[in-house]
């Protein structure tokens, strides 16, 4: 029989070590970047009523779902935006906008395939309320550019897309919506196989042969202008003109690392304006989601546009963890006393902490097993209290 008091469940684990002061240091680095920029921290529960996360009545399929005491369906935190709008209609009525908000949180989502993939994911990211238009998306936008930068990663790379512009495109070939939602799934699958036989049964070979290209290509501005070109004088078009916008005020602000993708539709239905994504070299998945989803407040009896964007800190921790490139600016010391020195110690030590020093004591009693605790553990310094103090560097011993 299995003995579960030494297992985890499925899609969680443990976080120790290195992986914990690497993630507290990359979150307090987030948090400063957000407040920095004018977004205020909220907490809202980690139990929300299941309706919060429901869409037109039907809840979604990935919820951790449990009854109360009074027989009320509750759901794990599965989607910090809902619940933030949940607050706002709730809570916050003030009419004044905009209304920025900022949170770290865990979510709780079942994944569609289990394949070794987590369960919870430790979040932190933005929510711009109130506001429409190219300038609160290029704020967006820029605000996780920096926020990544500020963490210590440089080589990354924004995939923008538009759930506008597919809509758009959907009607100029004229696409029934049944078959849209095909086309959706097939896309969000990666499934390019049913995909293009599902186009070249509704589209003309022309017009399957773009939509295959466009969604398998991806490319820089000369990319969005082939598009466009193609494109002329359709709704589409005025949703890649605004992509061409928005590319061009970004590069003003020094962000030219951005790439347009159109097969980042994984949750095509939820935004309703632009899409991104991004990625970096040895992450297994992206590490920023974000988009403009102005139709969300309607399911809270509310009517505001809003754009954010969530970080992945677990998808971050781990690509620093496993690079071994993530430095700490913080100094620890390791106080170590000698018999009879230890009131004396601790005196010093206090004196230490007050002026803002790590000091952790070390409870071994000899100086051998205090250097070796001390190189494995990572400590700066070592604090060595006898008839007189010295202070050694451990990496030197």
């Amino acid at each position: 029989m299995k003995n579960y008091k030494l297992h985890t469940t499925e899609g969680v684990q443990d976080c120790f070590g290195p992986q914990v002061r690497i993630k507290e240091n990359l979150l307090q680095k987030i948090k400063t970047t957000f407040r920095l920029y004018g977004y205020e921290y909220v907490k809202t529960p980690t139990l929300e009523y299941i309706d919060v996360y429901s869409e037109k009545g039907i809840q979604k399929t990935d919820l951790y779902s449990l009854i109360n005491r009074q027989g009320e369906v509750l759901a794990l935190c599965n989607d910090m935006t809902a619940s933030i709008a949940r607050l706002v209609a709730t809570k916050d009525k003030n009419p004044c906008i905009p209304k920025k908000y900022c949170y770290a949180s865990s979510t709780f989502r079942y994944p569609k395939m289990y394949q070794g993939k987590s369960h919870e994911f430790l979040q932190a990211g933005v929510e711009l309320i109130g506001m429409d238009g190219l300038m609160a998306d290029v704020e967006c936008i820029s605000l996780a550019s920096k926020t990544l930068k500020e963490c210590g990663l440089k080589n990354y790379m924004i995939h923008l897309g538009s759930s506008a512009f597919l809509n758009c495109l959907f009607q100029d070939f004229g696409i029934s919506e049944e078959d849209q939602e095909t086309i959706r799934s097939r896309m969000e699958e990666k499934n390019y196989v049913d995909l293009e036989k599902k186009l070249s049964e509704r589209l003309s070979k022309n017009q399957a042969s773009f939509f295959m290209n466009m969604i398998l290509k991806g490319g820089k501005i000369s990319f969005l202008d082939e598009l466009m070109q193609y494109l002329v004088g359709t709704q589409a078009s005025k949703e890649l003109i605004y992509l061409k916008n928005l590319y061009n005020a970004l590069k003003e602000r020094n962000i030219e690392n951005v790439i347009f993708d159109f097969s980042i539709y994984a949750y095509a239905n939820y935004y309703t304006g632009i899409i991104f994504a991004i990625f970096t070299e040895g992450a297994k998945r992206s590490i920023v989601d974000g988009g403009r989803s102005n139709h969300l407040f309607h399911h809270f009896d509310c009517s505001y546009p809003l754009i954010g964007f969530g970080i992945d800190l677990d998808v971050l921790t781990d690509l620093f963890l496993v690079k071994e490139s993530y430095s700490f600016s913080e100094i620890r010391y390791l106080s170590f006393a000698a018999p009879g020195f230890e009131a004396l110690a601790d005196i010093e030590n206090e004196s230490r902490r007050k002026s803002g020093q790590i000091v952790s004591c070390c409870l071994l009693k000899s100086l051998v097993d205090a250097i070796a605790y001390a190189k494995e553990k990572g400590f700066t310094y070592i604090i060595i209290h006898d008839e007189k103090i010295s202070i050694l560097e451990v990496a030197k011993l």
